[in-house]
């Protein structure tokens, strides 16, 4: 087999081992994150993320190996049987909490949005179960804030720095601005 190139001024034959080596080359890759920002795209959380990382209570997350055999340990050594042991192991208190979705109402609501996904397989036709999801989780949609509701907010956060304002207001009385 022979491919001819074809440039601006000739046309060459090239040979196949060559041909095949040029198809065979990968190309250049692309970088789609910056190398300065690994770190933060591995143990980071996605800014389109709903659900972000509480940074705080990562370092607070212990597993400990030994737990559940001191637990047993002591337990047998009270001449308790094996059966009473296993059934009364108290859980590690160490580890993170659970989160907001692993409840009994949540269990059985995942359970449908699973079921939803793989019957329809398009996040679109179980818009539903994802938003009763997003409810058991805790998020809420931004409302609309009235003018009373900001205008307290803005007192709130100036605090008893609005003392002035009247104190303002009787001095421009005297004050005449040109």
């Amino acid at each position: 087999q022979v491919c001819f190139l074809r440039s601006i001024r000739e046309e060459v034959a090239l040979p196949p081992h060559i041909l095949y080596r040029r198809k065979m080359t990968p190309a250049i890759p692309k970088v789609a994150i910056a190398p300065e920002r690994w770190t933060q795209t591995v143990f980071g959380t996605p800014d389109s993320a709903l659900a972000k990382a509480e940074v705080s209570q990562l370092g607070a997350m212990r597993f400990n190996t030994n737990h559940w055999s001191n637990a047993y340990l002591q337990c047998i050594g009270r001449g308790i049987s094996h059966k009473e042991c296993v059934a009364s192991l108290p859980d590690d208190v160490r580890t993170a909490p659970a989160g907001p979705l692993s409840g009994g109402d949540a269990n059985a609501e995942l359970a449908a949005t699973i079921a939803c996904m793989g019957e329809h397989g398009d996040p679109d036709k179980c818009t539903t179960h994802f938003d009763a999801l997003s409810k058991l989780a805790g998020f809420e949609e931004e409302r609309k804030k009235g003018s009373m509701e900001k205008a307290s907010e803005f007192c709130n956060k100036a605090g008893y720095k609005l003392l002035g304002v009247p104190v303002l207001f009787y001095a421009m009385k005297f004050i005449k601005v040109k």
